[in-house]
């Protein structure tokens, strides 16, 4: 069955993957940290003819050496670098001279199959069914929206999704081995590498990792304060002091591995976050309602209500704990509860502290954790239902007919949220039409404005003739636009400096021009110009 789920995964990956196109400023922002650093922007370079090649050349891994030690350098006051070390070494060795998509996602990839593999171990644990664990695999992994997103985007969101799994097991392994007669340290030298890891993979792990270990914490300790007079030497104690010393070693190794942590965390979005810590507003509450809203629109799709869909979610959660508390597996029970309270802590304190805009992405981990969560309650829910049913034969053909029933509804309702892939973030913008694009691909393109954002630069790969030109009219952008031969060009700008540039290219050569809308490339608009 594990088999058969790695081929759908990986179909489901390379059907998506082939549909991407690279829109969103943050995935260029991969490419400049990994591989910019060997040149400047193309964007800098005002009023020179270029080719599509020299967009490439600026994307991709050049140079004869590795130098992960620029990445590091480069990221300063931004990201920390795993990631980015991981895509520099793909394209160096891989990619070489290449600004493929596949640097990306080839990358995400591996963390996926991981993925796939790691739930369908635990479910299996769980259910003692390769069936039912593939197919609730199948249909949380491979069939759904919100993993997809995570995997089809070019950032470290999958690898940050592995990284949260794995220190969850970490959790769940100490809480097992709490209650074995002596303390081995094979969990702890564990805890150390899924910590140094995830702390080097995204700013977002530390608070995933400070919502985890405080609860689990908290639990050990309500445990050890069972042992009546023997608190300080309980064991459940020690391996808080031993998860004490574990998060001290983890963190002192990250930071030699990666000094700019230390103050990367009070700049920028991370300033702006502890800063608001300790203020209270009602933007505050509306981004906690905001994140609860997404919750069930990533999950369920926006045309189940939220309330609709919250209340299956918690009540199939809230459900499935009951059936564990009546059977008195407290383990189980136990991981259950604080799976899902550091999910949820974890999504509280990011909507708190969001700093200058509602980011979704940074929640996909937790709403995943939520949903394998929910997933296990509704089995459990399920097999308590059909126990019920005393006649074998029968219970056997209700549980196929709900069972085949479960998974064409689910499957139905994930192919209406992805709907085409336009439900599926970041994976191709809809207002843009790329072949269009190419079929312009041997006239000139002209980029005119003040503002040259990063999200079109993957476009720009295309042309055979590219130049940058100032919104300030100068000599120089006289001078590069006079060089222009054709009676037609594409023009990206702004829809506002569009009047300007029509009228600069009309003084510079004495003819009028026309733009016709072509399509749209997220915050610049194209057109076809052409001589009247």
């Amino acid at each position: 069955m594990a088999i058969i789920l790695l081929v759908l995964g990986l179909s489901a990956f390379f059907y998506w993957g082939n549909k991407k196109q690279i829109w969103f400023c943050d995935e260029i922002y991969t490419y400049e940290s990994a591989n910019g650093f060997e040149q400047e922007w193309p964007a800098y370079r005002l009023d020179e003819w270029m080719t599509g090649e020299d967009v490439k050349d600026f994307l991709a891994a050049d140079s004869d050496s590795l130098s992960l030690n620029s990445v590091t350098v480069r990221l300063y006051n931004d990201h920390v670098p795993l990631y980015f070390w991981l895509f520099r070494f793909v394209s160096f060795f891989f990619f070489k001279g290449s600004s493929s998509i596949w640097i990306g996602l080839s990358i995400n990839l591996v963390f996926y199959l991981a993925i796939l593999l790691l739930g369908y171990g635990v479910f299996l644990y769980l259910t003692r069914s390769p069936l039912l664990s593939g197919a609730v695999m199948f249909l949380t992994h491979v069939s759904n929206r919100l993993v997809l997103e995570q995997i089809t985007t070019l950032r470290m969101y999958s690898m940050l999704l592995l990284a949260e799994l794995l220190l969850l097991l970490a959790g769940l392994w100490i809480l097992r081995e709490v209650d074995g007669s002596k303390t081995r340290p094979g969990v702890f030298f564990y805890l150390f590498a899924v910590s140094v890891t995830g702390f080097l993979t995204h700013y977002d792990f530390w608070i995933f990792y400070a919502a985890t270990s405080t609860l689990f914490c908290m639990w050990l300790l309500l445990r050890a304060f069972k042992h009546k007079g023997k608190f300080w030497a309980a064991r459940e104690f020690r391996y808080v002091l031993a998860w004490g010393g574990n998060f001290v070693c983890s963190l002192l190794a990250t930071i030699w591995v990666f000094p700019y942590c230390r103050w990367n965390l009070n700049r920028g979005k991370g300033q702006m976050a502890l800063q608001s810590v300790f203020v209270l507003s009602v933007q505050k509450i509306q981004n906690i309602i905001w994140g609860y809203e997404r919750l069930a629109g990533s999950i369920f799709g926006e045309l189940v209500p939220a309330p609709c869909a919250l209340l299956l979610l918690f009540g199939g959660i809230i459900g499935g704990a009951v059936i564990l508390c009546r059977k008195k597996e407290k383990k189980k029970l136990s991981g259950l509860i604080l799976v899902v309270l550091t999910a949820q802590l974890y999504q509280l304190v990011v909507c708190f502290t969001l700093p200058d805009a509602r980011e979704e992405r940074y929640l996909w981990g937790s709403f995943t954790i939520m949903m394998l969560c929910m997933a296990w309650g509704i089995f459990l829910i399920l097999k308590e239902l059909f126990l019920k049913i005393q006649n074998g034969k029968i219970r056997r053909k209700v549980q196929y007919l709900v069972s085949v029933t479960l998974v064409v509804g689910i499957l139905a309702g994930e192919l209406m949220i992805i709907n085409g892939g336009s439900g599926i973030a970041y994976l191709f913008h809809p207002e843009k039409d790329v072949s269009v694009l190419e079929e312009h691909s041997e006239i000139p393109w002209i980029v005119y404005g003040p503002t040259i954002g990063v999200y079109s630069y993957y476009d720009w790969t295309i042309p055979k003739k590219l130049c940058f030109l100032s919104p300030d009219n100068t000599e120089a952008d006289a001078g590069a636009f006079g060089k222009l031969e054709e009676d037609r060009f594409i023009l990206y700008t702004h829809e506002d400096y569009l009047p300007n540039a029509l009228d600069f290219f009309g003084e510079t050569t004495g003819h009028g021009y026309v733009a016709e809308p072509l399509t749209r490339s997220t915050n610049l608009e194209v057109y076809l110009v052409e001589k009247e």
